[in-house]
């Protein structure tokens, strides 16, 4: 039987052998930090939690970013865009998952680390952000501040409906999968393990069943 302990908000982490089951509070999982502000802050008085959602909104750019670290893991959440009339903006919609991200690396937007880029027509990309570099299909990206590489394949739905993300990360091997197919893929990853965090980047956004699973292979 495996260990494992649940968060609000479906966060789930499995560890070793026997059961146990602890529920915290929801800022205790995260912290805020915003482009306008150089300090972490409470994460339930930037963003809204509620409905067992976190909800993305409003005018500050910024990003929710897990306490803790992980290596060799498995990342499952649901996102939608939120198409409340009051909060649907201009352009393009835009958002993302990063991971990977050094816990000795400094806030900012956007911080060192991999996205799994959430935008209109780029759904699956993978963003190198701050140096990172991999391989993908057997080539070297490039080292920079942020540089893409674009998705394999589209299957992102409709606006306003729910879709699925899981980034499986063992040992710089990383899958990006959307509503369960394979759509980016790179090996060799300069980082390896780190925190987790969703970007606010100006377009309302509703994350839930946010799970990380503990993996022995990818």
């Amino acid at each position: 039987m495996l260990k494992k302990i649940t968060f609000v908000f479906g966060f789930l982490f499995i560890l070793n052998s026997c059961t146990v089951q602890q529920k915290i509070a929801s800022e205790n999982n995260w912290y805020a930090f915003l482009k306008t502000n150089s300090e972490k802050l409470e994460s339930s008085k930037i963003y809204e939690f509620s409905d067992g959602m976190i909800r993305m909104h409003g005018g500050n750019i910024g990003y929710l970013m897990s306490q803790k670290s992980y290596r060799n893991f498995e990342l499952s959440l649901e996102y939608r865009w939120n198409m409340d009339e009051k909060y649907t903006g201009k352009g393009k919609k835009n958002s993302g998952v990063m991971y990977n991200i050094p816990s000795d690396s400094p806030d900012k937007v956007w911080p060192k680390g991999i996205q799994f880029q959430i935008k209109e027509n780029t759904t699956g990309d993978f963003i190198f952000l701050d140096q990172i570099t991999a391989k993908v299909n057997g080539k070297a990206t490039e080292a920079g501040a942020s540089v893409t590489s674009p998705k394999f394949t589209d299957n992102e739905r409709p606006y306003g409906e729910w879709n699925s993300v899981v980034v499986r990360s063992f040992n710089g091997h990383i899958k990006q999968f959307l509503n369960g197919k394979l759509v980016n893929e790179c090996t060799d990853a300069t980082s390896a393990e780190g925190r987790i965090s969703l970007n606010y980047e100006g377009s309302a956004i509703d994350f839930k069943n946010i799970v990380v699973k503990k993996i022995s292979k990818n």
